[in-house]
């Protein structure tokens, strides 16, 4: 991949920082509403990294579908970005809500403990992530800067 393909991920690279970041910090830190402990550290580890990356996943497709019904990928830099923002929010946590109803009621991927707090048949704590979390991250990535001179040192060696 070279410079010019970076540049053109910019936005997706952002996303994927700060997504990554963020996500997989409320993926460990909601851990214990979740009933899978008892299958071990590594199992956990494996479950939290995997929902991280599904959740990248996620931000990923919203951002696009977003990008899409506002017509370019630089949605998120412009002055009035609220309509964007909650179309992308809602579309994570769309998803998210169905995932976790076909997850936890019908397949039985994956179950609540007690400790987490329910609205219905949903757990509290995957839907404020999807709630709380896009908007964040669109913020941060609007405040940082992707350094084009790092990719141009990896991509020499």
């Amino acid at each position: 991949m070279n410079i010019k393909s970076f540049r053109v991920l910019r936005t997706e690279l952002k996303l994927i920082g700060w997504g990554a970041l963020l996500n997989g910090f409320w993926e460990f830190a909601q851990s214990p509403l979740y009933t899978d402990h008892r299958l071990g550290a590594g199992h956990v580890l494996w479950t939290r990294l995997h929902c991280t990356g599904g959740d990248l996943l996620i931000l990923l497709g919203a951002f696009w579908i977003t990008a899409i019904l506002f017509h370019g990928r630089d949605w998120w830099r412009r002055k009035s970005i609220l309509p964007a923002i909650a179309i992308f929010t809602s579309l994570g946590f769309g998803y998210t809500a169905f995932s976790e109803w076909l997850n936890t009621e019908v397949v039985g991927a994956w179950a609540y403990a007690p400790a987490m707090p329910r609205l219905g048949v949903w757990g509290v704590s995957p839907l404020l992530q999807w709630l709380l979390l896009p908007p964040l991250i669109i913020y941060l990535g609007r405040r940082s800067r992707v350094r084009s001179d790092l990719f141009v040192a990896s991509a020499k060696k």
